[in-house]
């Protein structure tokens, strides 16, 4: 039976690309990922509304530094994506990761949409997925989501037949 990779340390999450640095979100980071999230745009597609509060995003990525489901059947992996020049937090990348698969998500700011962020750290953090054994990544995708559709073509994923919730399923399969 496959085995539930072993949680990782803070220092291993640590993910640079040319551009971007991503680090795992804490919760002294709500008040940096706070106005880049309430911006309702943000949630035209997903159904999920704007953080209601510093506090209430304080108290959410809390319940996430633990990096394990409650359950303790995923690990929940969130990163904070920061410009690396200037440090500017710009959004976040989420994987929930079982054994062998991962299940990703990404979130940009309006400020620093359609600028490839988003394709970039979803390349690094696939990587990051592979280097742990992860052998299958899925994304669930609006249909009329474009930007997020382009992001998964970008990061290698493929439209599947699959819908779940109104959402199309995307999958990447490591080559075996």
């Amino acid at each position: 039976m496959d085995q539930l990779p072993p949680i990782p340390t803070e220092s291993s999450l640590l993910i640079e690309t040319d551009r971007l640095e991503l680090r795992p979100i804490l919760r002294d980071d709500a008040q940096l990922l706070f106005p880049v999230l309430s911006d309702p745009a943000l949630y035209e597609h997903t159904g999920d509304e704007p953080p209601a509060s510093v506090s209430a995003l304080r108290e959410l990525y809390a319940s996430r530094e633990a990096r394990r489901s409650p359950g303790g059947r995923e690990l929940w992996l969130n990163w904070m994506i920061r410009i690396g020049a200037s440090g500017e937090a710009i959004g976040y990348m989420q994987a929930s990761v079982a054994p062998r698969r991962a299940d990703l998500a990404w979130v940009i700011g309006s400020p620093w949409q359609s600028r490839g962020y988003a394709s970039e750290a979803a390349k690094a953090v696939i990587d990051w997925l592979w280097a742990i054994g992860v052998t299958r990544i899925r994304a669930s995708i609006n249909p009329h989501h474009a930007a997020s559709r382009k992001v998964a073509i970008n990061a290698g994923l493929r439209r599947t037949d699959e819908f779940s919730e109104g959402e199309e399923a995307w999958v990447l399969e490591a080559a075996r």
